[in-house]
């Protein structure tokens, strides 16, 4: 996932200082959050993953909720948020009427296996939206822990540090 002018990675680490080498960025924001995702899209829609087999309604359901709540917290925390704070530019804002699409088809879809199990659906869509809620904090703790990634913030409303240009 390519940004603009810099890797999708490097644009979120430089809202709280921190440089990823690109194979992490690369294999966490892209392989990694890719097939996550899908596999939480399968699991919700097929109510089966591969190796695994077929899934409790309960997984199935909080699986749909999950996927819910990634899209919305995604669009709100990583994109709208960012850029109504001054992060720009922000790749992916073009992107998110496509998630609240996504969002509101899946609930629509699916309302009858949803409301089977309500308790289920909230916890998945908790579970999707931390997700996504997460990753600033958890790009924050990196800055901490391994000192040599760290680097000056990105300063609201100024332009991408050049540090994040590969």
């Amino acid at each position: 996932m390519e940004g603009e002018k810099a890797p999708l990675w490097r644009i979120f680490g430089a809202v709280v200082g921190v440089w990823l080498p690109n194979w992490i960025g690369f294999l966490s924001f892209t392989v990694a959050l890719t097939l996550l995702l899908w596999s939480v899209g399968l699991a919700g829609i097929a109510g089966w993953l591969p190796f695994i087999g077929h899934l409790t309604p309960a997984i199935t359901v909080g699986a749909l909720g999950a996927v819910i709540g990634a899209r919305i917290s995604d669009t709100i925390v990583s994109h709208w948020g960012l850029y109504s704070l001054g992060y720009r530019p922000n790749p992916g804002l073009k992107s998110t009427p496509l998630y609240i699409l996504e969002a509101v088809f899946v609930l629509v879809s699916f309302w009858k296996g949803l409301s089977l199990a309500p308790h289920a659906a909230g916890w998945g869509f908790a579970c999707g939206a931390g997700f996504f809620i997460l990753v600033l904090p958890i790009l924050a703790a990196l800055r901490i822990i391994v000192l040599p990634w760290q680097r000056a913030r990105w300063k609201r409303w100024e332009p991408l540090p050049a540090w994040t240009i590969d």
